[in-house]
Order: C-alpha cells, then structure tokens, then sequence
C-alpha cells in the first residue's frame, strides 16, 4: 500500500489498526514529530517562560512560535536593549502560492504580536511596529522600540505555549456567543484591520465552503502553486528534524496512530499531496462551527499586513483560551493573488468579495470550533537559527 492509499483508508477508521513492534514511547515521539535521538527538538516552544524579567531576548523567543504561512518562519532577527527587528526572509516564502509576500508579511506581523505580548509580560513596553527597508523583492524589516515598564501579566501570554492549528475535525456543535464575545474582548483593536466571524450553516458560512473547496481544486490543478507549496512539506520526523520547518503528517490531524504509520511509506508526489489535501478541505469545511475572515482597507499595502498578522495572532491566542481550535483557510486569497499576478479575470475577487462583504478587503479566512483531539506543535527553528551570526 502506498501512502495515497493509505490516507485515503485512514479516513474511514481506526478501529481496526493494530500497531505491532512499536511501544507507547516511539509512538509518542513520532506522533510529536521528533526523532528519536533528538528529544529537545520542540524546546523552542517552553523558552519564552524560562527567560528572566527585562531580558529582550524573550522577545525572539516568543516569535518564532507565531503563526505563520505553511510553517515557513520566513524570518530573521535581531535585538539589543532598546530595540527588536525582524525581517523579512525573502527565500523562505511560498513562491506562486504568495507571489506578492503578502501572507509573508501577515506571519511577520504574528510575530511581532507575540514579542508585544511576552515583551509585556517580560517587563518591556513595546513601541508602535515600524516598518522600513521595503525593496521589490519583499524585503523588509519590523522594528518594535523597547523600554523597561513594570511587568504585566498580559492576559494572552500563557496561551502563547498553547497556541497550535488543528487541522484535525472538529466538533458539531456551534461556538456560544458568550465565549466569542469574551474573544472579542480579549483582542481589542488594531489599527487598520478588523475581523468577522459567521456560523458555518449560514448562507456566508457555505458559499465560504464551498468557494474554498473550488479555490483548493483550482490550486492543485496550478502546476506553479501546487509544486511550490509541496516543497514544504515534510514526509517523516527525519525531515523534520533536518528543516524544523514546514508542514507535516504529525500536524495533518489525523490520529495519532494513524500519524505515525503514514511517515513509514513511500514518499508523497504533489499530485497525490494535492488530492489528499482537497479531501481534508472537504472534511474540514464541513466538521467546523464556523469561518471567519480579516479585512483591510488594502491588502498589499506593508502596514496592513502587519496590522492583520497582529490580529490574526491575538485572535487565535484568545480563541485558544477559551478552548477553541483554529485553523487558516486561506485558499480563496491565495487563488486571488494568483489571478492578480497573472493578469487574469477568473471571477475569485468577485468571489471572495461576495463572500466577505464590501465593507474592507478580505487578507486572511480561516474556520473554528471545539476540538475533536489534541494536535502537537509544529517545529520551529531555534532562536540561533534565526539571530545574526556573530
């Protein structure tokens, strides 16, 4: 059996899998997306909370857990006492996937939202993001000022750890508007971006699937878009463990032992990857609560990217202290891009702006819920990975 048919198998069940020659910790360890001789790759994930009071360096720390587009981390940093950079790692983005760096500089932004929030929490009061350095290939640099403060328990910093996407179903049953409401208050506002949510049953919420089951088809069948986004995905914990970077079978959703057997067979094609990932879309989409979408006034304009990468960022740490997963969707904007860099009219930004309202343009989607399983974290690249070599 190959790996194309062996997802498609996994799907109807798992009461009949017999795991055989592999005890509960290998299982664990694959399932977590670590090889078995490198037990700390995931420590990035626990420094934020062992650094001390006023040290910048929690600032990098806290960023390179931040959401970001297919787990790329397209970043660099940098810091000393009084100030923090990040740029703009122009070979770590999607390609024809992004061909405007625009969800390049969203991760950016989610980035930056963490180093405010831990920042806080560290005792380091945060300037306003500015951005400078722009160049046409979608260079660029996000500097935050610092400055000693009294420290705060900043209310989403303990779900920075807690913090994953979860590809993975989740439960049929709507998000009370009680607990959407206390999300609301937990993210406050950001300059130049707001966001919407909708049920998933509501006329929004399924022209929303099914306008991203069709913008999912139209990228696989992209040859550009499908062999740029196939470049990072990684197949097994080796791979993992080699780039921690990427997306994986361990963050793929499906069960844990389910996970682990899937890293054993031949490697996946993009053509079987694309196929797989539109039957995941076509569960995902119909095992949610609901959808939501961020807007901006422009969404190429540097600035807003950044305000929608904050958004976003805070939006899911709060989702995640209410006990809400999240996942983006973010099909239909890439496929508006690609028409835009294309010069083609195939009728996606009528679409999209359909489905998003005329009030602000739509720059980020994704969906939520109640989880039906915990997922593990993705890898991240150490901070020395990402600082300056001295």
């Amino acid at each position: 059996m190959d790996r194309r048919k062996f997802l498609k198998c996994s799907t109807m069940g798992t009461s009949a899998l017999v795991v055989t020659g592999c005890n509960s910790g290998a299982l664990q360890v694959q399932q977590g997306g670590k090889p078995p001789l490198e037990v700390s790759l995931f420590a990035p994930w626990d420094a934020p909370e062992i650094l001390k009071l006023y040290d910048p360096a929690v600032l990098p720390a806290a960023a390179i857990l931040a959401s970001n587009p297919h787990n790329t981390q397209p970043w660099t940093m940098a810091f000393d006492e009084r100030s923090f950079h990040i740029d703009a790692d122009t070979e770590r983005h999607l390609g024809a996937f992004d061909p405007f760096q625009r969800e390049m500089w969203i991760g950016l932004g989610c980035a930056i939202a963490n180093a405010e929030i831990a920042g806080a929490t560290a005792g380091l009061r945060t300037g306003r993001p500015r951005v400078s350095q722009l160049g046409r290939n979608g260079a660029g640099r996000v500097t935050l000022a610092l400055e000693k403060m009294e420290a705060i328990q900043h209310p989403l910093a303990p779900f920075i750890h807690e913090r994953r996407t979860n590809r993975a179903p989740f439960l049929d049953r709507p998000v009370q508007s009680d607990a959407l409401k206390r999300v609301s208050e937990m993210v406050g506002s950001i300059r130049g971006a707001s966001y919407t949510t909708f049920d998933r049953d509501s006329d929004q919420g399924q022209a929303f699937a099914q306008g991203t089951l069709e913008a999912t088809r139209a990228i696989t069948l992209d040859h550009s878009m499908s062999s740029d986004a196939h470049v990072w995905f990684r197949n097994n914990a080796r791979e993992v463990a080699e780039h921690r970077d990427g997306v994986s079978i361990p963050t793929a959703g499906l069960a844990p032992a389910i996970s682990f057997l899937g890293q054993i067979f031949p490697v996946t094609d993009k053509q079987k990857s694309g196929e797989y990932w539109l039957a995941s879309t076509k569960r995902q989409v119909a095992s949610t609560a609901g959808f939501g979408i961020i807007k901006v006034k422009n969404p190429y304009d540097r600035n807003q990217q950044i305000a929608a990468g904050r958004l976003w960022q805070r939006l899911h740490l709060a989702l995640t202290s209410q006990g809400i997963a999240a996942q983006p969707m973010n099909q239909l904007p890439e496929i508006v891009d690609r028409d835009r860099k294309l010069g083609e009219v195939r009728g996606w930004s009528e679409k999209l702006r359909t489905i998003s309202g005329v009030t602000g343009k739509a720059t980020l989607a994704f969906r939520f819920g109640y989880p039906t399983r915990k997922v593990p974290h993705s890898a991240r690249r150490p901070v020395d990975w990402v600082l300056p070599i001295s």
